[in-house]
């Protein structure tokens, strides 16, 4: 009799457990409508991905909520207003990452004690902006780069990851907003 209630009693906990109704946060997707249009002398704007496939090296893009490649197609998206009636305005993404490496952590008794930052997080953007005219001459171009990068405590949830990770985008994007906007100033 003991062994069946207790058999029923870890049932029960381990199906609590099973059903239990996790809270999803659900992460805003990162855009750029709340900022002005950058007028753009062009009848279209086209965005090219040049960026290398990786499938090694640290890279943990796909992790993301949103990609350094993805919030850049979406500034593109957001940002740029073309108002001319002939010519093309390109957006070449030449690099989009977030790299890993992995930080030495405190051993012994005191690593037992302490929260340590177990990861660094370096996010770069690379983006050429070209102006052609109808016939694909380049009338202007600028390139422009942005890096940023956050570390991270080996007791943080996926959730707080998450959390960085769209922040580390969001600041990386600022950056690199402040940054190719002022040199299209006269030029675009």
């Amino acid at each position: 009799m003991k062994k069946t209630l207790c058999m029923v009693a870890c049932t029960m906990l381990l199906s609590g457990c099973l059903q239990s109704n996790i809270p999803v946060e659900a992460l805003p997707e990162l855009t750029f409508k709340h900022l002005a249009p950058v007028p753009v002398n062009a009848a279209k704007i086209e965005v090219l991905d040049k960026t290398a496939a990786r499938v090694d090296g640290g890279y943990v893009d796909h992790r993301l909520p949103t990609t350094p490649k993805d919030a850049l197609k979406n500034w593109a998206r957001d940002r740029l207003s073309p108002y001319g009636q002939l010519g093309l305005a390109r957006v070449i993404i030449k690099e989009a990452g977030v790299k890993e490496e992995k930080l030495t952590k405190e051993t012994g008794l005191k690593g037992i004690f302490t929260a340590d930052q177990s990861e660094r997080y370096t996010a770069t953007v690379e983006v050429v902006i070209e102006l052609r005219d109808d016939n694909q001459n380049i009338i202007s171009s600028v390139t422009a780069n942005a890096s940023r990068y956050t570390t991270m405590a080996e007791n943080f949830s996926l959730l707080d990851r998450e959390k960085a990770w769209l922040e580390l985008v969001e600041k990386l994007m600022v950056d690199f907003d402040r940054v190719v906007v002022g040199k299209m100033q006269g030029r675009f």
